[in-house]
């Protein structure tokens, strides 16, 4: 039976421990050993299904308090009966040959017990195993007996398994093997194990020899009995109209069970006692049914993580022919896939897998959830980006199946953003599964179904199952599960059970199915709640026609003063609302490990954003759109915005995979962005002043006056002149030192119209320029008109900013400000992702050791002062920059960072405080508290946030922006940004080398709404781009504003073409919880404009234009998308 399920050999174990003090470190088990990699060529018949390293499921312990200790303790006899003891073992250190012969001594050497060690080297392990006539006087004859072996070594180990010297099965945390089957009293066999290199020590966990009564003499099994009686004292008092009084009945059919039969060898009476406990909790059945349970297949399925991308196209094949198979012989069981990118691989690569795929799902029993291109991290990429994630998602599910998953399913990431909600609703989805949340270290949502909101009050029904790798479809497992629901949703009736092996794939086995198969059979007359195979699709169609209207509103500032969960009322199940993130109290270092990686996610989210803006702006101008270009690009972004990419928790060879994929992208965007410019340059008139012509763009869709570097090349030696288009000389100042030269970089300060151009216009001069510089002053103070900003020579600290007029000082009195901070930063487990309890509230090492501090630049348009450090065996560099009329201070870093087990910040010290700080979150933002006063403010001492973060009352505040960092803190009237982490575990390098990254101090007068941060915080992300072009007249003006919004709350953050029309899509939030008319000046030409959803499906009515204004309303934090419409296009040229 066992090369039916040989596809399903695991190398890998399951990253996430059950348990906050369960200890992990995968290492062990997947590069481990690259001898052991060579046994996957073996035959498949050879290999049998594997489960992950945390078999046992993760739901939550339940003490027993509902029956005696006197049924307990018979309860407990019974479970003697089902397993033999395997203690004692002979083991041998070292590879010998044929260390599983039956002929090979091995009296010398070592006994051990389970729970003992061995090293990392290959190990051996040996006992003969002899069926007894009884097992505490339970006779065993014609039973079957299974063997399973536990090891680990901070991970699954790989081990082969032999019997009588011939070879069973090999792998990882293996199945249970048949031993005997029938067993005979007498019966031998020597069971050898090897257990291969691995980088720790090893742990023996143990052995299972799991006994199966034989049906065919028709003994009553007294696993099921115990099983009955378990579940039957769980749900009793878990059901709907809760039902203690019927515990005497479990009671009475314990009390039945004569164990003293079992004394007596009295085998017969033994059954007839066991038979007549059956008939007592058969009595149980109408009750107990009422309990539902939901059984969904499924398989998490890591898109990289441990392992490359390549070898996940091969896990996927592997873990869906399984289930394609199990369904042949399984007619009721039913499988959930996520991830449209394994689609996309069936598709192209196996094809007919794909239509066997195609088949299932149109009988109902192959359910497509989560909609998504992957399951993402939900924290770190932007907003657009998770749209993205389910436009292309549910695109590809409806190409290859005629389905739209109406289920959000990311149950692995870390966290989840306050949007998500809106972002899933307005793409199709109405439900969303998680089981993450319970692995919070410090405290538990007490529900497991709920509504979640967003700010602008859209809503998915939520479930938290307990996990979704489970292993087993045991009773006693769901019933302990079903009463743990109960008790934090009263009045539950059904409940969603996910299981199936994941993380490396393998999904339900032939083991699952068959124990399925019996306990929903059994569900029909015995002691067990009503199991069957089901799809989540049909959980919440079913539950969400029994929920209270009535659902009260909790966040976590009003959950911190004592939560009451809402009673059911007439019948229907009472939830709550949860308006709030769902903050996850774990992995917090995930914000801040693989620098490089963030920091291409962010560049490539604005390069592709930017390059599809102007290719739409082209494409109304003649060339023709790069869909395929921009959709492969939007592929790769959100495919490495995977959660375990973008968290940083992956080996390194998945980030060297990234660093391809983001240069790829990064090229493409170059070409559409270079092609798309040309075609709208060629129609711009660069030719009223000499010179060589120079074409300033600003991709965001309000007014800048900045300055930037311009590179330009001019025809004639000497120094450069730079003019406006009206022939107006621009405050520049020319980096190049000398007038030889023909290769020209000025700073310039430029305005540029909202999402459009202005044109400049450059000659060599044979005047002299001024070079720029002025005299600096003595005490390192950074001053322009709008601050004031003062350097500490000793430290390098920031002692003073202030307005220009010091009417505002923004730094705490006394304080240092950017003062560098490193924290000994060691997790008991998870390296990459955690940051542990504790860790923030010890005294940090100071890096204030300045080895250098001197001014670089001193001139009318740029002030810049360069500090140098070092520290232990790293080097720091910043360059803090105050740029003429700008608002806020650059801070520059280039870190050679070679430190292991250290976290460093950066900390503002600040006048202004508040009981909240504001992060940005994708399309959005949330308050998040800066006090400590309970379980929960306390554990979000580390948080998550996009663009900037703001902490300041309602005279002043200060916003700490940044252009690739995604880790705070702020606690009293600190405000803190992570700059870098160096965990040694799964990726020994990580972050290790040079680091670039900028972050920018923005002080600022009232609140940072009136501060208008959220656009600082994408003029940092997105500067202005200069380009030099060729003069000549055109019919577009030397000036000139594509598409903007009036309204200075809401941003438009998108501009593309739609997939299946001749339309432009404009997406834009409101981000200041204020209910505006947005007025929206659109390119000309459109003959009418529709607001859709994020599948650019249109909504609605259309709406009127007048000129190329678009008037609609906005509500408070709500995600738009409108679109234009435009005559057909012709196009005329490449479209690159």
């Amino acid at each position: 039976m066992h090369e039916r399920v040989a596809a399903l050999l695991k190398l890998v174990s399951r990253k996430d421990s059950p348990h906050p003090n369960a200890r992990f470190s995968p290492k062990a088990s997947y590069f481990a050993n690259l001898g052991f990699m060579l046994l996957r060529r073996l035959p498949l018949a050879l290999l049998l299904s594997c489960t992950t390293l945390f078999a046992q499921s993760f739901t939550p312990v339940r003490e027993q308090k509902n029956l005696s200790p006197a049924a307990i303790a018979k309860l407990h006899t019974l479970e003697t009966l089902n397993a033999l003891s395997a203690e004692e073992w002979r083991f041998h250190v070292g590879d010998i040959p044929h260390g599983e012969s039956t002929t090979l001594d091995d009296s010398s050497w070592t006994v051990v017990q389970p729970k003992s060690k061995a090293p990392h080297e290959a190990v051996w392990y040996r006992r003969e195993i002899e069926v007894p006539k009884t097992l505490n006087g339970y006779d065993i004859t014609g039973s079957r007996i299974s063997f399973q072996f536990r090891s680990n070594a901070n991970g699954a180990v790989p081990e082969i398994i032999y019997f009588n010297g011939r070879r069973v099965a090999l792998g990882e945390d293996l199945e249970p093997i048949v031993l005997f089957d029938p067993a005979k009293p007498g019966d031998k066999i020597l069971v050898a194990v090897k257990l291969l290199q691995t980088v720790d020590d090893k742990t023996f966990s143990g052995v299972s020899l799991r006994i199966e009564p034989n049906t065919a003499n028709a003994r009553p099994s007294p696993d099921d009995i115990r099983i009955q009686c378990i579940a039957a004292a769980n749900l009793l008092p878990a059901l709907a109209t809760p039902r203690k009084d019927l515990i005497p009945k479990v009671e009475e059919a314990v009390a039945a069970i004569d164990t003293n039969a079992l004394a007596a060898a009295d085998q017969a009476a033994f059954d007839k006692s066991l038979r007549h406990a059956q008939e007592i909790l058969t009595t149980l059945h109408p009750v107990l049914s009422e309990a539902k349970i939901d059984l969904a297949g499924n398989s998490h399925i890591d898109a990289a993580w441990l392992w490359p991308k390549s070898e996940t196209i091969d896990v996927v094949k592997r873990t869906f022919t399984t289930a394609l198979q199990l369904m042949n012989e399984y007619p009721d069981y039913t499988f959930s896939q996520s991830a449209a990118q394994y689609t996309e691989w069936m598709a192209e690569k196996y094809p007919d897998l794909n239509e066997q795929i195609k088949q299932r799902v149109k009988e109902g029993r192959w359910e497509i959830v989560g909609g998504m291109w992957v399951e993402p991290d939900l924290n770190l990429p932007d907003g657009e980006s998770q749209v993205r994630q389910l436009l292309l998602g549910q695109r590809l599910f409806k190409k290859e199946y005629d389905v739209t998953a109406r289920i959000g399913w990311n149950p692995d990431s870390f966290g989840y953003n306050w949007q998500t909600p809106q972002i899933y609703k307005r793409s199709g989805l109405d439900y969303f599964v998680t089981q993450k949340m319970h692995w919070n270290d410090t405290n538990q949502l007490p529900f497991r179904l709920f509504w979640w909101e967003s700010p602008d009050g859209s809503k998915v029904l939520t479930y938290f199952p307990t996990d979704y790798v489970h292993d087993n479809v045991n009773p006693t497992r769901i019933s302990a599960d079903f009463a743990e629901s109960a008790d934090r949703n009263p009045g539950t009736t059904e409940m969603l059970d996910l299981y199936g092996i994941g993380d490396h794939g393998g999904g339900p086995t032939r083991a699952m199915l068959d124990q399925a198969d019996h306990w929903i059979a059994a569900g029909k007359q015995d002691a067990v709640p009503t199991m069957r195979y089901h799809t989540a699709q049909n959980y919440f169609t079913n539950v969400e026609k029994n929920l209270n209207s009535n659902s009260p509103i909790w966040d976590y500032e009003s959950i911190a003063k004592g939560y009451t969960a809402p009673p059911a009322a007439n019948g229907a199940l009472g939830i709550p609302t949860w308006k709030d993130e769902l903050y996850f109290e774990y992995h917090r270092g995930v914000y801040t490990t693989q620098a490089a990686h963030k920091r291409n996610m962010r560049t490539s989210e604005v390069a592709t954003l930017d390059a599809e803006k102007l290719a739409s702006l082209a494409w109304l101008n003649g060339q023709p759109y790069p869909n395929p270009e921009l959709t492969e690009n939007w592929k790769k972004i959100t495919f490495n915005g995977f959660h375990d990419l973008a968290a940083g928790s992956g080996i390194a060879i998945i980030y060297k995979d990234a660093q391809r994929e983001f240069t790829e992208v990064f090229n493409a965007d170059k070409l559409i962005t270079n092609a798309s410019l040309k075609t709208l340059a060629d129609q711009v008139n660069t030719s009223n002043q000499p010179g060589e012509a120079v074409l300033v763009t600003n991709t965001l869709a309000w007014p800048r006056k900045e300055t930037i570097q311009i590179n330009v090349q001019t025809p004639e030696v000497g120094e450069l002149a730079l003019t406006d288009d009206a022939g107006n000389k621009l405050s520049y100042e020319d980096l190049n030192e000398g007038s030889n030269s023909r290769e020209h970089t000025v700073l310039a300060t430029v305005d540029v119209p909202a999402l459009g151009y202005t044109v400049l216009h450059a000659t060599a001069s044979s005047a002299k320029q001024p070079r720029g510089y002025e005299t600096a002053p003595s005490d390192l103070t950074l001053t322009n008109d709008k601050l004031t900003l003062t350097i500490d020579p000793k430290t390098g600290c920031i002692t003073q900013i202030s307005d220009s007029a010091k009417t505002h000082n923004y730094l705490a009195p006394n304080s240092c400000g950017n003062q560098l901070q490193a924290f000994v930063d060691t997790p008991k487990q998870y390296d990459a992702w955690n940051i542990d309890p504790g860790t923030l509230d010890k005294a940090p090492t100071i890096i204030d050791h300045v080895d250098s501090i001197h001014v670089i630049r001193y001139s009318p348009l740029r002030k810049t002062i360069r500090i140098s450090r070092h520290w232990q065996n790293s080097t720091f560099t910043q360059n803090i920059s105050l740029d003429a009329g700008s608002d806020h201070v650059d801070i520059s870093n280039d870190v050679e960072w070679h430190e292991s087990h250290v976290l460093l910040k950066a900390a503002f010290p600040l006048a202004a405080t508040s009981g909240k700080a504001t992060y940005e979150i994708p399309y959005g933002s949330i308050e998040r508290p800066t006090t400590r006063n309970n379980s929960w403010e306390k554990a979000q001492f580390e948080v998550p946030a996009m663009r900037w973060a703001d902490l300041g009352d309602a005279n002043q505040g200060l916003s700490i922006l940044n252009d690739s960092k995604y880790g705070y803190d702020a606690v009293g009237n600190t405000l803190r940004i992570t700059l870098l982490r160096s965990p040694t575990w799964p990726d020994a390098d990580a972050d290790r080398g040079h680091q670039h990254f900028v972050y920018s101090i923005y002080p600022h007068t009232g609140s940072w709404k009136q501060a208008q941060t959220v656009r600082r915080g994408y003029e940092l992300n997105d500067p202005l781009k200069a380009t030099q072009v060729f003069a000549h007249t055109g019919t577009f003006p030397a000036e000139h504003s594509w598409a903007a919004v009036e309204n200075p709350n809401v941003t438009l953050t998108a501009i593309k073409k739609a997939e299946d029309s001749d339309a432009l899509v404009f997406r834009m939030y409101e981000w200041a919880g204020t209910a505006s008319q947005i007025k929206l000046h659109i390119p000309p030409g459109a003959t009418y404009a529709v607001e859709s959803n994020m599948m650019e499906k249109p909504e609605g009515e259309h709406l009127s234009l007048a000129g190329d204004v678009i008037t609609v309303p906005i509500k408070p934090y709500e995600i738009l998308t409108l679109q234009a419409v435009y005559p057909h296009q012709p196009t005329t040229a490449n479209s690159k």
